[in-house]
């Protein structure tokens, strides 16, 4: 009988250190993505140099002393500023594909480079707050009024709350974003590693809580998209996008008040809209931003 209980006891402790061990593993997946350019997704790897862009390479300190080199990209007569923000595990090249079309049509440009890339973490659109916070600041520094935004992926959760908690934020318009951080997670790891909620994901959300500082679970795009109102946005999803499922679009423009516009083109890879119809994304960019950003 004593044996069988030591035996039990260890086969519980060996469970408990594995599964907080497997937690460990994917929550570093989520805080420290590898980040690169790929040219099949984010086209333009080189600078804005590779699309003819004049720009200055720019350094904005966040409150909690990480400096993010970023791309300025100012225009000759502007109309107004647009601030791009990247996804995960992306970099600050992500806007490139639709910087020219904009530039031309008068906008200053500030491609941000998110913490993860300046020796920091990510955090699903929740520290990154800080990042978009800085930016503005950088912008307010430069005498810049008229601000829009402009987010990818992560970059567009992140957006979505930076435009509802900042009022100078004119007009916003969201990509391929998502409800909330931890629902996109939960659906990755069911498609991706056939990973059921119990037991893992409670754990993974315990220790990304820990090792973030945050709580997870405040990253909810869904809950604050109706403040907005009564600034203008619009939403961008693939229908059949391969990571980011189409009803986070759905769910968003749901929630979300007028003026508000979708777009879902039926393309099946995850922020590549751009790359599937480089035209038509590039007109109705424009045209948003003619349209609002005055």
């Amino acid at each position: 009988m004593k044996r069988t209980f030591q035996l039990l006891s260890y086969i519980l402790l060996f469970s408990i250190i594995l599964l907080f061990g497997i937690a460990y593993y994917f929550s570093g997946l989520v805080l420290y993505p590898k980040v690169h350019c790929n040219p099949d997704h984010h086209v333009f790897c080189k600078g804005p140099s590779e699309l003819g862009l004049d720009y200055e390479e720019v350094t904005i300190p966040t409150e909690d002393k990480l400096n993010l080199v970023s791309y300025w990209i100012p225009a000759k007569q502007s109309k107004g500023t647009i601030l791009m923000v990247h996804g995960h595990g992306g970099q600050r090249n992500e806007g490139l594909r639709f910087s020219k079309s904009l530039h031309e049509e008068g906008y200053n440009l500030l491609l941000l480079s998110l913490r993860r890339n300046h020796g920091g973490f990510a955090t699903m659109g929740g520290l990154e707050q800080k990042d978009v916070t800085a930016a503005l600041q950088f912008l307010k520094t430069k005498g810049e009024t008229k601000i829009g935004i402009f987010g990818f992926s992560m970059g567009s959760a992140t957006s979505i709350i930076a435009m509802a908690n900042h009022p100078e934020i004119k007009v916003g318009l969201f990509s391929s974003g998502y409800v909330s951080a931890m629902d996109v997670l939960i659906e990755s790891a069911k498609r991706d590693f056939g990973i059921p909620y119990y037991p893992l994901i409670p754990v993974v959300k315990w220790v990304l809580d820990f090792r973030s500082g945050i709580d997870m679970n405040s990253v909810r795009p869904i809950e604050v998209i109706a403040n907005i109102h009564p600034r203008p946005i619009a939403i961008y999803h693939c229908k059949r996008d391969d990571y980011v499922d189409y009803h986070h679009a759905e769910d968003l423009f749901a929630k979300a008040k007028e003026p508000k516009s979708l777009w879902a083109p039926d393309c099946d890879r995850h922020e590549r809209i751009w790359n599937f119809d480089p035209k038509e994304a590039e007109k109705r960019t424009v045209g948003f931003f003619k349209m609002y950003l005055k």
